[in-house]
């Protein structure tokens, strides 16, 4: 599977479930913010049946028409903007009608009582004995009632003919009547009647329906007509409580149908944003991968052995830098394919100079064209000596490189020296060479002037050849007439040799390609103008196989100074 894919993968999930979430805690927050909102709106209605209520009382002086009549009880909570059903409030108002007929007609029957009685008590009959009796059969006191109408009166005397004629305006009112109306459906109903309860100051009931304890919430109904607020709503003018409860989910029908309209929309956004997701993840996931593409081909061209091929860095990113170390790395790989192929270059010019020397020599000699003698002999053991001299230093350059600190620790056997006296025998003994090359020479030793001594530990074999390749390489690079300074110190523990000649110098930036293996700065390889091109490598390995540094600068005499530092015991 592609990166790219994976990262589109990888987008789009995560754009998935960010837009889930955000979808949910939209939808919570939308319902909760709405359940807020009917509570609100609930508690407004309940303010206001409050003060209708408060109203009432002022009014009525006293809560017995509410306690006794259920519809007036619904119809101040409709009168105050809370949803009662219409059937309900229908059934109640009958019901109350019903009832104050029954009264009414009770009252009539007493006072006509009261006028014919004439003191005598009126007994209701026994409906139990009545219906129970022989004489209570509703069929034959209806035929006998038939029997006791006159002939001319009773519809079976009539013929269809005799029969009297209809009333025409009757008739003409029941055609003229307008048809009656289509009934329409009763709106929705609540799921739930609101829990809403009218209480006395002792909060008992009084009419309503009450919630569970723990549910109950209380506003308190204050008496009205009173001008100031304060007194008002002190406790004392507290008339009663009203009782209801805080919605903890939607009931309303309206309520649920907003909730769920508003839900399907949220979710058809929340596709609708996922589908732009994945249509802008598939490019945003190119985009980004498209300064990895040429770090891809530029690997690929590294390892096929192309080191020259290098990155074109345009940004400053993470990414950038990537790319920087790439050509880093390209950069040395480069270098190490050059050194690589310089070092076999120069190596094998350096092995066939002495065999090629002896070869002549020793085929001379077979020839007869020279002398079997002593000296032509000592000239081609002088060459052997050389070439057997040239492959111990290149062991033991390559075994140090190796890592085989084994191998070059076991040609040196250090011990305890004085380093001011070693130099001194060693420079002492160069003083004929630097004069017979026209170069002046001065020493000078601040450790023996200053009464200290130079104590070290190392092999005195392996530092009078750093010394002796030093002085050498002074003598043979610098131009007569010349000058060579060299100078011994102590500094923190820290014992310093320094050598500077006069002309002629290197360049700035060969400075630290001269400790190279086989390197020169004449890169014509002639014997005469240069040794090997291993002298300074072997000293920098001498050095620091005694745990010192030995680095070159430019000189103010005009051409090399060699800086050695060696830590004194």
């Amino acid at each position: 599977m592609r990166v790219q894919y994976k990262l589109f993968a990888i987008t789009l999930l995560a754009s998935l479930l960010l837009v889930s979430l955000m979808m949910a805690l939209a939808q919570w927050s939308f319902d909760r913010g709405l359940l807020e909102h009917v509570n609100k709106r609930a508690l407004q209605q309940y303010q206001t049946l409050s003060e209708q209520l408060a109203s009432h009382y002022q009014q009525q002086g006293s809560w017995q028409s509410l306690q006794v009549s259920r519809y007036s009880w619904l119809q101040m909570q409709a009168d105050a903007g809370i949803d009662i059903e219409p059937r309900e409030l229908r059934h109640a108002r009958e019901k109350q009608g019903r009832k104050q007929d029954s009264n009414n007609q009770r009252a009539r029957h007493s006072d006509r009582r009261g006028k014919h009685g004439s003191g005598n008590e009126f007994r209701s009959p026994d409906f139990k004995l009545l219906r129970d009796s022989q004489d209570f059969r509703p069929k034959q006191r209806l035929d006998d009632q038939r029997k006791r109408l006159p002939d001319h009166l009773r519809a079976d005397h009539f013929s269809p003919d005799d029969r009297p004629p209809r009333d025409r305006r009757a008739e003409n009112n029941e055609v003229n009547r307008p048809p009656k109306p289509e009934r329409r459906p009763p709106p929705r109903k609540k799921d739930k009647q609101e829990p809403l309860a009218l209480l006395t100051v002792d909060k008992e009931l009084i009419t309503g329906s009450l919630v569970k304890l723990e549910h109950r919430q209380y506003l308190a109904i204050y008496l009205s007509g009173i001008e100031n607020e304060l007194t008002q709503k002190s406790p004392e003018n507290i008339i009663g409580y009203l009782s209801y409860a805080n919605r903890e989910r939607l009931l309303d029908d309206y309520d649920l149908d907003l909730s769920t309209q508003l839900s399907s929309n949220l979710w058809w956004i929340a596709a609708l944003m996922v589908l732009l997701s994945a249509s802008l993840a598939l490019p945003f996931s190119k985009l980004l991968l498209r300064p990895l593409k040429p770090m891809v081909d530029s690997i690929h061209t590294l390892a096929k052995g192309n080191f020259s091929h290098r990155i074109a860095v345009e940004n400053k990113d993470e990414i950038g830098r990537v790319a920087e170390d790439i050509n880093h790395l390209a950069q040395q790989l480069e270098e190490i394919d050059t050194s690589r192929k310089t070092w076999l270059a120069n190596i094998s010019h350096e092995l066939r100079t002495p065999l090629a020397v002896m070869r002549g020599e020793l085929e001379a000699m077979l020839d007869g064209v020279r002398e079997l003698n002593a000296t032509n002999v000592g000239s081609a053991h002088q060459e052997v000596l050389h070439l057997q001299r040239l492959v111990e230093d290149l062991y033991q350059l390559t075994s140090s490189d190796l890592g085989n600190d084994e191998v070059a620790e076991m040609s040196y056997q250090k011990q305890e020296l004085d380093f001011a006296v070693l130099l001194e025998d060693d420079l002492e003994r160069f003083q004929p060479l630097i004069s017979k090359a026209g170069l002046s020479f001065n020493f000078v030793n601040h450790i023996t002037e200053q009464g200290e001594e130079a104590w070290l530990q190392g092999d005195a074999s392996r530092l009078s050849q750093l010394v002796h390749n030093l002085v050498n390489n002074s003598i043979k690079y610098t131009h007569s007439p010349g000058t060579l300074v060299a100078d011994l110190a102590l500094k923190n523990d820290v014992i310093i040799f320094t050598l500077m000649d006069s002309a002629p110098s290197v360049k700035e930036h060969e400075l630290d390609k001269i400790f190279d293996h086989l390197y020169r700065a004449e890169q014509s390889r002639n014997r005469k103008t240069g040794g090997s091109g291993l002298g300074l490598a072997i000293c920098k390995k001498i050095a620091q196989s005694h745990g010192g540094e030995l680095t070159a600068s430019l000189s103010d005499l005009g051409g090399i100074k060699m800086t050695l530092c060696l830590p004194r015991c």
